[in-house]
């Protein structure tokens, strides 16, 4: 069976044997854990960032680089590069394993402020570690889940498979999942308590818990006035009791509007919608901060 195998490999095209290659080779690479990488991110002003990161995706795409990022967020990193100023102050809450938390990183430097809160311990280690791959010791790092209020809750971790859907409530998914208590805090608490007066950006992504996020910053939207960048989607919002819709009409109540991103960091006026079954991000912005944009908006 192997020899034949073999045999027919020999006998393929040799573009069809290096695609072949190529695809085994990622195949074996993804099963390496914590594996040191270079990943590149097409994002302007310097076209091509690169990141040092622990994970190579299974798959292959022949329209894109080996080590090239091809994920869904493209269109928000090119955006959060551009947007980030020396003296921001930006927010990851759902870090994960700190796509965005980085480029903010080495956007920001010694000149602004990071802080990535992330509750999953599994996911901290993985965070803690990039961080350390690309030399950014500046990174706050809060072990913790953003909620209404402070306190302990339960805390649901996938274990395999979609690990990006660990929630304070059950995910809606067939994988395996553990129990375990987090801390969790608001963010007006975070502010207090650790004297920040300003928030520029903040990125959410709680898989459902966003309502909650915002019960818990009623004061840093009101005063600071931050743009967003926060995901929609109706999947992990209905095991919390609410359509996902209802983050755009939150928002909207408090003088914001929203954006879709294009592939290239640029904005849209975004269409309110009945459903949103789309994995994607969204841009949020204060009335008052339209025209900063104005010079990404696409019509």
């Amino acid at each position: 069976m192997i020899v034949q195998r073999l045999k027919n490999f020999a006998a393929r095209p040799l573009d069809q044997k290096i695609l072949t290659t190529l695809f085994f080779m990622r195949q074996g690479l993804a099963k390496l854990p914590y594996l040191p990488i270079p990943l590149r991110l097409p994002i302007p002003p310097s076209d091509m960032a690169t990141l040092w990161w622990s994970y190579v995706i299974p798959g292959y795409r022949t329209e894109c680089g080996f080590f090239e990022y091809w994920g869904q967020d493209v269109g928000d990193l090119c955006f959060l590069r551009r947007i980030l100023r020396p003296g921001m102050v930006f927010f990851d809450v759902g870090a994960y394993h700190g796509l965005f938390t980085l480029v903010a990183a080495k956007v920001l430097g010694k000149r602004g402020r990071v802080i990535a809160f992330e509750p999953s311990p599994r996911e901290l280690r993985r965070l803690r570690f990039h961080l350390r791959l690309n030399r950014l010791s500046g990174v706050e790092v809060v072990p913790f889940a953003v909620g209404s209020h402070n306190g302990a809750r339960r805390f649901f971790v996938v274990t395999s498979e979609d690990t990006s859907m660990n929630s304070l409530q059950p995910p809606p998914i067939e994988s395996t999942v553990e129990e375990t208590t987090v801390g969790t805090v608001s963010l007006d608490q975070y502010c207090r308590e650790n004297g920040i007066d300003a928030v520029d950006l903040i990125k959410i992504d709680v898989e459902g818990g966003e309502l909650e996020v915002f019960l818990g910053a009623q004061r840093i939207l009101a005063l600071h006035r931050p743009f967003i960048i926060c995901e929609v989607l109706d999947r992990v919002t209905l095991p919390w009791g609410y359509p996902a819709r209802q983050i755009v009409d939150w928002l909207e109540n408090c003088g914001y509007h929203w954006f879709d991103f294009d592939l290239d960091g640029n904005l849209r006026p975004h269409a309110k919608r009945t459903d949103y079954s789309q994995v994607k991000n969204y841009l949020a912005v204060p009335a008052e901060k339209l025209s900063v944009v104005g010079k990404w908006l696409r019509s």
